[in-house]
């Protein structure tokens, strides 16, 4: 039976012979499961065939070959990670040979072979030596990704750790200097168990699925919040068939907050640190799709900003604007939303509330406004509210009913002040 890879190619194997044992037998032995390349020719030209090492799944050379020079060979294999790839038996022909075997094994051969092998024998001493030498390169390469700042880790087919390069403060590792994370759970392991059951729920989708996902979380670990990046895929075997998942986790925290105070300055009207007009819109978009109700709208609007300005001037125009928004968010509730929609317009969404409960914070406001003035101007705000109360009206028929209700009130205070 044909030993094959992944790809169905035929496993090659790399023969050097010494030019004094006689490797042909071997080599026939071989050649009925493998593809062999054969080199009869002493070890100084061995180095000649390293650009064959890619190709190579395992290199048999002769004993005095491995031992010549104070087994100068293997510390060139040392030396050259794509050659020490290749797992190299040794040929041991005779008993003077194999009274050395144990100081190749020192030097990283992974076995030997004698003559009289049968075949089923030196089969299984190839398979095996080339999978130790895919085990020790796995080890290898866990090694080296521990210099990356990321964290790259594996999780078996039951959403277990089988490694991870670093162990964050996330983790909690009870102080104990042998701690491990191979065999454990996200539950087991993170501190937050929110995003830990959120982690393990992802990974059973794509065990079952075969899709990967990337995504950000805000991690919460000794009272410190971290942003990091997931990228996980599928890890199959070679029918096709998912045996776990290899993800890579960056820390984004910086990126995050920066996107984050972008988003915000975005959002925010610069001058009162109210929610802005773009905002606004796409608000009502979401309002209107989520259908929660009752929510109330009350539109405020600054008398006497135009005096002001023209009084005072304009940067005293602005601290009106801001001592207005001062004061919708001394009297309003915590929940509420204020937007400001215009020069000295703004709208306030209550979320939950009725429209009698809107026109008692709007009395609230027409009390607690007494308390604030610039110069001898006292702030002065006229309101209306209405209220979104059925699924079938309309929100922006709501919010102008708003409007109208705070111009009728408007004119009321201009009439009131003749």
């Amino acid at each position: 039976m044909e030993i094959l890879t992944s790809s169905g190619k035929k496993r090659t194997v790399l023969i050097v012979s010494d030019g004094v044992n006689d490797l042909i037998p071997l080599k026939e032995v071989i050649d009925k499961n493998y593809k062999t390349i054969y080199v009869d020719q002493p070890t100084a030209d061995f180095q000649k065939v390293r650009h064959l090492a890619g190709n190579l799944s395992a290199a048999i050379i002769c004993a005095s070959d491995a031992a010549a020079n104070d087994f100068a060979i293997f510390d060139w294999i040392s030396q050259d990670s794509f050659v020490a790839s290749v797992p190299l038996l040794i040929y041991c022909g005779n008993e003077s040979d194999m009274s050395i075997a144990g100081e190749f094994f020192k030097r990283g051969a992974v076995d030997v072979i004698t003559p009289h092998l049968n075949d089923e024998i030196i089969y299984n001493r190839l398979e095996n030596s080339i999978r130790l030498r895919d085990s020790a390169t796995f080890y290898e390469i866990e090694r080296m990704l521990k210099e990356l700042p990321s964290n790259i880790y594996l999780k078996d087919s039951e959403g277990k750790y089988v490694f991870a390069t670093h162990y964050w403060h996330h983790l909690d590792q009870d102080n104990d200097p042998d701690w491990t994370i191979r065999g454990k759970t996200d539950l087991d392991i993170r501190k937050d168990k929110e995003n830990a059951a959120k982690a393990m729920a992802s990974d059973m989708e794509i065990l079952r699925t075969g899709k990967g996902t990337n995504y950000i979380i805000e991690e919460k670990a000794d009272g410190v919040s971290d942003y990091l990046e997931l990228i996980k895929r599928p890890v199959y075997d070679e029918k096709g068939n998912v045996t776990g998942i290899i993800a890579l986790i960056n820390d984004v925290t910086e990126q995050q907050l920066l996107k984050m105070s972008l988003e915000e300055k975005a959002m925010k009207d610069e001058l009162t640190g109210a929610y802005n007009r773009y905002f606004f819109d796409s608000y009502i978009s979401s309002l209107e799709r989520t259908h929660s109700i009752p929510v109330s709208f009350i539109s405020a609007d600054c008398d006497g900003l135009k005096i002001v300005n023209d009084t005072y001037g304009h940067l005293m125009g602005d601290e009106y604007l801001r001592i207005s928004v001062l004061l919708f968010r001394t009297v309003m509730p915590e929940n509420c939303e204020i937007f400001r929609t215009g020069g000295d317009e703004f709208l306030i969404v209550l979320p939950g509330m009725t429209e009698d409960i809107a026109n008692e914070y709007i009395e609230k406001l027409e009390k607690e406004s007494e308390q604030f003035s610039i110069r001898d101007c006292r702030l002065r705000i006229s309101c209306g509210a209405s209220c979104l109360s059925e699924l079938t009206q309309s929100v922006k028929k709501i919010i102008n009913d708003a409007d109208q209700r705070m111009y009728e009130n408007k004119r009321q205070r201009k009439l009131e002040m003749k």
